[in-house]
């Protein structure tokens, strides 16, 4: 019998890797290479918004995912690898979609191909609640850092490589060819998850041999037990306060991002092809190193420690920036290097951060409170983004420099949150619950 996901760290490495890069990928092509041909057709930018409106939405919907997962269960086939199956398939199958023969300048065309886009991801979102599940499930402690940075590695190469990459596929043959390699993909990451239990022990296929070896299965399992678990989870002070931390972590780069791109484009006077290509160089080189760093060190010197630093480095980068504004207008002052310092200690700090929630969230819930703090995070994003406008009705318009400053002393919210529980404390609650269940 092969070996199982839960025996082999290889295996478990390199199929949520693979999985995160199947997130990207398709994501790259529609929010890059498609609107780039669409743009080209000459459709306006309100109207190649709504392909990417509708592609984003689904993603929405993973706080709704995430209960349905901890609480549609076919246990002995695995609890996370049925759901990833499903998706995955069902992402393969509906990328085909988008192979059209209408015109790109057909308006028809471009509604059609956000409407595949926005089912499409309707299963990506679900696969990736499955395998953020899987990942917490499976993973040790002493390598959930580490992973997560190969994880978000992964997707930020998917997202690269379904965007360039695609749009010289269709550029060189066409779009169907270009779909189906993405279909093509898919299906061969599909096939790896048919072919390796989570567990030994477990069944390969429905009607195989095998039980369901899972610990928490030792428990019943459905909706509202779900709920019950969930406030259990947060009953504990270390779980509550990281929804405070989680909520609050990106308020800055909600800020940052809208004010970056005005200022390179119309305060420096950048063309917007001259600063998207150095976000997806210099930017995602940051990305990539933050977070691979960020991983490492998470492993070897504990979560907290490494998050702390990581948030100072982003502090430090946004107040350095905003302080430094008196020199903007010199031809040697180093704009560009904002970046990739702000996107690497970014990565660096979610990495560490997201191995932090993985630790916290253990039981039959976990799937829901790690969503639940990746929804947080996104609401914190969010509101970051329209302090933007609420600013201004406010009457505080500020400057370039005072809004880099502003979004440098955010992060301070969180760095307070995170020294007052202890990180440890969960694991007493941990043991408690596997010898609870053990009994059963």
């Amino acid at each position: 019998m092969a070996t199982a996901l839960s025996e082999n760290r290889t295996k478990r490495t390199t199929l949520l890797c693979l999985l995160y890069f199947c997130q990207g990928f398709p994501w790259g092509f529609a929010t890059i290479a498609l609107l780039a041909i669409l743009s080209q057709a000459g459709h306006s930018r309100a109207e190649t918004a709504i392909v990417v409106s509708l592609a984003i939405l689904p993603w929405t919907f993973k706080f709704f995912w995430a209960p349905m997962i901890d609480s549609l269960r076919a246990p002995a086939l695995g609890l996370r690898r049925p759901w990833i199956v499903f998706a995955q398939l069902c992402m393969a199958i509906t990328l085909l979609g988008a192979v059209t023969q209408g015109g790109f300048e057909s308006t028809a065309t471009l509604n059609y191909l956000a409407w595949v886009f926005f089912v499409h991801n309707c299963f990506a979102s679900l696969q990736d609640v499955a395998t953020d599940a899987l990942a917490v499930d499976l993973l040790d402690d002493q390598e959930r850092g580490r992973v997560n940075g190969f994880m978000w590695t992964s997707k930020l190469l998917g997202i690269a490589v379904g965007g360039a990459g695609m749009a010289t596929i269709i550029a060189r043959f066409d779009l169907t060819t270009a779909v189906l390699v993405q279909v093509g993909l898919l299906l061969s990451v599909f096939v790896l998850v048919i072919a390796w239990r989570e567990r030994p022990g477990e069944r390969l296929m429905p009607w195989s041999k095998g039980q369901a070896q899972a610990v928490l299965t030792a428990r019943p399992f459905g909706f509202f037990i779900t709920l019950r678990e969930l406030k259990r989870a947060l009953s504990h002070r270390t779980t509550l306060v990281l929804v405070a931390v989680a909520g609050t972590m990106l308020i800055a780069e909600g800020l940052y991002e809208p004010v970056t791109v005005e200022f390179f484009v119309q305060e420096l006077g950048w063309s917007a092809e001259r600063f998207s290509q150095n976000q997806g160089t210099l930017g995602l080189l940051g990305d990539v190193v933050g977070a691979l760093l960020g991983g490492f060190l998470c492993d070897r010197f504990g979560h907290r420690r490494i998050a702390v630093i990581g948030i100072v480095l982003m502090m430090t980068t946004l107040l350095t920036f905003g302080l430094t504004s008196g020199y903007w207008d010199r031809p040697d002052y180093p704009h560009v290097l904002l970046l990739p310092a702000f996107k690497g200690s970014l990565a660096f700090t979610t990495v560490c951060m997201f191995s932090f929630y993985m630790k916290v969230s253990w039981t039959a819930a976990a799937a829901t409170q790690f969503t639940l703090y990746m929804a947080m995070s996104n609401i914190g994003y969010a509101f970051g983004a329209q302090l933007n406008r609420l600013l201004p009705l406010a009457g505080y318009e500020l400057t370039f420099a005072e809004s880099y400053l502003v979004a440098g002393l955010l992060p301070l919210i969180p760095l307070v949150l995170i020294f007052t529980f202890n990180p440890h404390g969960v694991d007493e609650h941990k043991r408690a619950d596997l010898a609870l269940t053990t009994t059963v």
